[in-house]
Formats: C-alpha cells, sequence, structure tokens
C-alpha cells in the first residue's frame, strides 16, 4: 500500500489535502506525518506553515520519532537543526544510531548550553570520548561539565550497589563463614619498609599519630578495622581510591577480591595494584583474568615484573612483552629464575629474527 507522502510528493493529491498537511491536520501516524511536513518545509508556498506546524509539535511524540531507527535521516538532521528548545528531542537524536556521529560533533562544536546538556543525558555521547571532548571544548559547556561529572558519580554509584549486590549474593555462604574474620595486611616481603603496616600496629597498640595526614589515615585504618568482612566487601566497591588501597591488602581473600570487582576501579589503580609485592597470590590471578585491564601494556609489564605473579600466570604472558622489556625482565634477580631464562631466550629468538 503506497504512503501518503508518495501521493502528496507526487503531484498526485489536492491542494486541499497539501494545506491540511502543512497544518498537520491529517490523520496519520506521527511519524509519517513528520516526515511529510519535513518535506512541505521546502515548499515555497506551503513551507512556513509547515516549519510552525513543526515547531508546534508535541514534544514527546517528536521525541519517539527522533528516536525511531526507521525514520529517513533527512528527518533527523532536520530536527537535529531545529530541536534547541526540545531536549527530550535532541536527547533521543543522540542516542540513535542512525544519527552519525559526526553531525553531533559538528553540532557540538558551536551548541549552547541547553543543547549539549540536553546531548550529555544521551548514553551514546558520553560513550564518544571524540564527542565528550569536543562538548569539553566549547566554550559554553562550563555548567554542561559539572552536570557530566555529577552524572558520572551518580552512574557509578549505581554500578557499585549493583556490582555490590550481586557479588555478595555469589559468595553468601564464604561471607557469613568469614564475616567475623578480622581485618589484617597482608605483609610485605621481609627488610621492605611498609609505612601501611607500621600505622596498622599503632592502631593495634593504641598509639597516636603526629602529622596530620597520617592521623587522617591512622583515623580510616581505625574504621576499617571495626569492620566485618561482608561491611569491608561493601566498602571495597563503594569506597574511594585510599580505601582501596588499603583493602587491596586485606588478608581476607573475598575483601581483596571484591576491591577489583569495584566500577570505580581505574586503570592507574590497576597498574598499582598490578606492582605490589604484598598481594595475596590469588588477587594477581584475578588481575590476570580482567581482558579490559590486560589490553593495558603497563598492567601487564607489572604482572610479569611482579615477583609475586605465579609462574603459570607470568609465562605465557611473556610473548606479549616489547623485546626491550623482555631483556629488562631477563636481568631481574627479584622474579623467579625460571621466568628469567624464558625471557633470555625469547628475547635472544627475536632479536635473530630482527637481524634477518
Amino acid at each position: 500500500m503506497p504512503r501518503m507522502i508518495d501521493a502528496l510528493l507526487g503531484g498526485s493529491a489536492p491542494p486541499t489535502m497539501l494545506r491540511r498537511a502543512a497544518q498537520g491536520s491529517l490523520s496519520l501516524p506521527p511519524a509519517e506525518m513528520v516526515e511529510i511536513l519535513v518535506a512541505l518545509i521546502a515548499d515555497r508556498e506551503l513551507g512556513e506553515e509547515a516549519e510552525r506546524t513543526l515547531h508546534g509539535w508535541d514534544e514527546s511524540s517528536l521525541a519517539e520519532v527522533a528516536a525511531s531507527e526507521q525514520t529517513p535521516e533527512s528527518v533527523l538532521l532536520y530536527l537535529l537543526c531545529d530541536s534547541a528548545t526540545k531536549p527530550a528531542v535532541m536527547t533521543a537524536l543522540c542516542d540513535n544510531p542512525s544519527v552519525p556521529l559526526g553531525e553531533l560533533e559538528k553540532l557540538a562544536m558551536q551548541a549552547g548550553t541547553v543543547i549539549l546538556k540536553a546531548m550529555v543525558r544521551s548514553h551514546r555521547v558520553r560513550s564518544s570520548s571524540a564527542l565528550l571532548e569536543t562538548i569539553a571544548a566549547n566554550p559554553a559547556a562550563a555548567p554542561v561539565l559539572e552536570y557530566l561529572r555529577q552524572w558520572q558519580l551518580t552512574a557509578e554509584d549505581n554500578e557499585a550497589e549493583l556490582a555490590v549486590t550481586n557479588f555478595l549474593a555469589v559468595h553468601a555462604e564464604e561471607v557469613k563463614r568469614e564475616d567475623h574474620q578480622p581485618f589484617e595486611l597482608v605483609s610485605s616481603a621481609e627488610g621492605e619498609e611498609d609505612p601501611l603496616a607500621n600505622l596498622v600496629q599503632k592502631v593495634k597498640s593504641g598509639e597516636s599519630a603526629t602529622a596530620p595526614e597520617e592521623q587522617e589515615q591512622l583515623s580510616l585504618l581505625q574504621r576499617i578495622g571495626r569492620m566485618r568482612v561482608g561491611e569491608r566487601i561493601k566498602l571495597a566497591m563503594r569506597g574511594n581510591r585510599e580505601e582501596r588501597m588499603i583493602l587491596i591488602r586485606d588478608r581476607s581473600k573475598l575483601v581483596s577480591l571484591a576491591v577489583l570487582e569495584s566500577p570505580k576501579v581505574n586503570e592507574s589503580e590497576m597498574e598499582a595494584f598490578a606492582s605490589m609485592k604484598n598481594l595475596q597470590e590469588a588477587v594477581l590471578r584475578a588481575i590476570a583474568g580482567k581482558r579490559n585491564y590486560m589490553k593495558n601494556y603497563t598492567v601487564l609489564r607489572a604482572l610479569v615484573n611482579n615477583p609475586k605473579t605465579p609462574l603459570d600466570v607470568t609465562l605465557p604472558l611473556l610473548s606479549h612483552l616489547l623485546v626491550k622489556d623482555m631483556r629488562a625482565l631477563a636481568v631481574n634477580k627479584n622474579v623467579n629464575e625460571t621466568l628469567r631464562k624464558m625471557a633470555l631466550k625469547m628475547w635472544r629468538d627475536k632479536s635473530e629474527r630482527k637481524k634477518e
């Protein structure tokens, strides 16, 4: 069955029907009616009336059209240029994969604050680093960046709550069995200075701190020391960087592994974790099992060079090292001798192949 727009634009529709179309008074689905109005805007006689009709169109109905992947690109691009006063429409357009990201980038360069706010409500926009950089470069973006920061914090908190619920559900029996296990740190290697362990000792002996920074950290350790395992798991996922840097060393494997499941952990933290020699082997194994972080070469290199990382974890990672890092590993006396020998062999093999 032919669509009404084909009859209207094909010249077979009477002038009265065209007029009614420009007024938006035809009994048609919103998507088809909006498409007709966008097409009529180019008409010399009816263009202004069609444009007024479209400007007065109900925002929620227009947002549905803007969100549909079936909507023609010509309509989507028109709405993109004409939705400054309709934030819901702009957000729907940004989320629609049929709208090219290049068009959104062009808009983001010169849009005002209202449009930028509508844009950053879109998950698709927030997922595009290129778009976020373009928005940040726009002089009108200052209030938007604060909104975006607050949104990201809220999103992280919501994601952390979900992670806590899932982790506790999966490990319910273990948490119940170990809930009264006291907070203790995994020890550093013998002879290594461990300021955090020294502070924990002060907590146990009831000593007070002197420097303001030390007092703050001592207070945090005292608070963590009063928590049960279940509470420390929640803090590991909900807490801040400083709290995670302490809890990653918790002797309770459940707590230290919970840190790695926190959606708030960033790449720089994971790099630090991979380098730490005072973690349980299970934690280092878990890091090696996280593909998203193992794509980070710094994390991979840190794991291989960490003497606490189990040999069965480090050996398969050797082939991913750069030649210069293989050479450095081959003379690193802190790591397992088997790992050094394998690194030396692989370095020689790669060096020989380069000469050929």
